[in-house]
């Protein structure tokens, strides 16, 4: 049998056609950014509606989260409206009460009410929700069934911001994934107008506006409960294996818990010899972890700086050299010149058990599993892949894309029997 026979036959039995679902970044290409845009404190029939005209025109979706006793018979064509768009519809509670003080029995009836409201205008209960003020307790996560989100503040509510400010202040935290927060609330013209701005230069920019839902799905993941969601990010370590274990034990407190500063401290001469790493951290708590740069000489050289996770879902927090050295380079020096490197809470309580050190692997041609060398499991792998068996896995299809084309196929499969046959790597 000859490789167009083999080819043509697995391409019949495979259920995707002729190309496997590969994740969504893999598929919507390398140059795509996803930006979620968020709006509390609506509905109302005076700014909201403008709101949607402005996405309207840019063909933008956006995520709506709504106060359950400003929803009205008077503004629920404006939500309907939003939905018929493409908009999401969530929860922002009903009275905006901090809910930190409320009990268990009043904080399920803000949902509630609100859930219902919604569900009587689109049919769809929301699917997220944003704690007033951005408060947030053990209470709240106990009986809030659906995922938390903040997000990156616009400064938009401020009343001494203009539609300049909020304009400057979006684009300059704009990044792939973020979830960005603006208020639709009555009067806030300057949001309006700042959107003119901010929705053509990010499109240009190479942005796509999407839903909550939509973010996470492309993302390629699942909201977890007890986790606050400032932005959705993918996980950073595929192509990276496990070097050393760098901390193993207990650690825990807020930020002002002076154990930090002993307890998981790096060898900032060990990590300068590494080349391309990921800090893995195993933690537990609302907000992940984050790194601490510390460096003094004198009053006139040093600085601390505090560097957030490139991922985190809501057990591992990952850290990527390439941040940590921007940082650095910012300074002119190296990690060897940094005096502490430290794992610590940003807030409030946090407790870390383990932080890993990965480091990357050289990329293997149709090293699929991620073993350093190309073999017939690879091949097994794969093949199982484009058949959608119940046990197929394939940590990066990347390697096994033989064809160059950003797609996983038959011929792929092909081309990495002919390169064992032809000796590219011992079977």
């Amino acid at each position: 049998m000859n490789c167009k026979q083999i080819t043509a036959i697995l391409l019949a039995l495979s259920t995707a056609g002729t190309a496997c679902p590969l994740p969504a970044s893999a598929e919507d290409g390398a140059d795509t950014k996803l930006i979620a845009l968020t709006f509390d404190d609506g509905p109302n029939t005076h700014t909201t509606p403008q709101v949607l005209d402005v996405l309207e025109q840019y063909d933008a979706r956006a995520s709506f989260f709504l106060i359950g006793d400003k929803i009205s018979e008077d503004n629920a064509y404006v939500v309907q409206r939003a939905y018929d768009m493409g908009c999401e519809i969530n929860s922002h509670s009903r009275t905006h009460s901090d809910m930190t003080e409320l009990t268990a029995e009043e904080i399920r009836a803000e949902m509630e009410f609100t859930a219902d409201a919604v569900y009587g205008i689109v049919g769809e209960y929301p699917k997220f929700f944003r704690p007033p003020y951005l408060n947030v307790n053990q209470t709240m996560y106990d009986h809030i069934d659906i995922p938390f989100i903040t997000g990156f503040s616009s400064g938009d509510s401020g009343s001494d911001k203009t539609a300049a400010d909020v304009a400057d202040s979006v684009l300059t935290q704009a990044k792939d994934g973020a979830i960005i927060l603006m208020h639709d609330f009555w009067g806030n013209d300057k949001t309006v107008e700042a959107l003119g701005t901010i929705l053509p230069e990010l499109e240009a920019q190479g942005y796509e506006f999407v839903t909550l839902t939509e973010l996470f799905e492309r993302k390629g993941e699942t909201p977890e409960h007890g986790v606050v969601y400032r932005e959705v990010m993918e996980h950073p370590c595929n192509g990276y294996v496990f070097s050393q274990t760098l901390y193993s034990g207990y650690a825990s407190g807020d930020s002002s818990w002076e154990g930090w500063s002993s307890e998981i401290r790096l060898d900032g001469k060990m990590l300068a010899e590494q080349g391309d790493f990921v800090i893995e951290v195993a933690y537990e708590g609302v907000y992940p972890p984050v790194f601490i740069l510390n460096r003094w000489v004198s009053s006139e050289d040093h600085f601390w700086e505090k560097l957030q996770p490139a991922y985190y879902d809501g057990k591992k927090a990952c850290f990527r050299s390439e941040d940590m050295q921007a940082v650095l380079d910012s300074y002119g020096v190296g990690f060897a010149d940094v005096n502490k490197i430290l794992i610590q809470s940003p807030w409030s309580e946090l407790t870390v058990t383990q932080a890993d050190l990965l480091v990357k692997t050289q990329a293997v041609p149709g090293d699929a599993d991620l073993d350093g060398r190309c073999t017939v499991s690879d091949i097994i792998a794969v093949q199982k892949f484009l058949l959608a068996a119940e046990d197929a896995a394939l940590p990066c299809w990347e390697n096994a894309d033989l064809c160059q084309d950003g797609r996983l196929d038959g011929f792929d499969l092909c081309a990495m029997k002919q390169y064992l046959l032809t000796g590219g790597n011992a079977v």
